[in-house]
């Protein structure tokens, strides 16, 4: 997370120093990046860097910590839309996140986090998916979760629906990057599986 001093600064300096970071990332995956780039970007000596960061991987966690935050508020925003719909909030959001990857600085930058995938990187994304912290996020959003609609028998199920749910739509990111699929073939593959999600496999 960033120190103290990043947050001290001018809402202007905070987007230079993040946007040049992502533009650096964009370029490289984490392990090749250089911290040169960043700072050469923005303006700023490598000192005033670590005033803001530990290291360049504290940078890259806080840029996905905050598209995390960015998906969750998104989600809600669909949930209620779709009158808690989990299915029709999550298509919403994974057409709606493909079409970001149409924008090639997005497009670059996610496509370096998906196919360098770690625990770390993939807890990241999951707002740092400790149990605990999944159930935060499953009591926030709860509310806005037509029930009625999953046949799920107590919370514990709840939390595995929406796990599973979760991971579908990651998985076909990956898959999006990893197989060089079209838009719409990801979200053909999505549906599909996601229909089958909701109907059951057992006959």
């Amino acid at each position: 997370m960033p120190k103290q001093t990043f947050y001290n600064l001018p809402e202007d300096k905070q987007k230079s120093l993040l946007e040049a970071s992502r533009i650096e990332f964009s370029r490289a995956p984490l392990h090749e990046a250089s911290i040169s780039n960043i700072i050469k970007m923005c303006g700023i000596s490598r000192g005033s860097f670590y005033q803001y960061f530990d290291d360049k991987e504290d940078a890259f966690y806080y840029l996905l910590k905050e598209h995390s935050k960015q998906r969750q508020e998104m989600f809600i925003e669909f949930l209620k839309e779709s009158e808690g719909d989990i299915f029709a909030a999550t298509t919403r959001l994974f057409g709606v996140t493909l079409e970001e990857f149409e924008k090639e600085e997005k497009r670059t930058f996610f496509k370096h986090v998906f196919l360098n995938m770690n625990h770390k990187i993939q807890t990241t994304f999951t707002n740092g998916e400790t149990e605990d912290k999944f159930l935060k996020y499953l009591n926030d959003i709860k509310e806005y979760i037509d029930q009625d609609q999953l046949n799920t028998n107590n919370e514990e199920e709840l939390y595995h629906a929406i796990h599973l749910v979760r991971m579908l739509m990651f998985n076909n990111i990956i898959r999006h990057f990893a197989k060089g699929l079209s838009k719409e073939k990801a979200m053909e593959n999505f549906t599909i599986e996601l229909n089958l999600l909701k109907r059951g496999l057992s006959v």
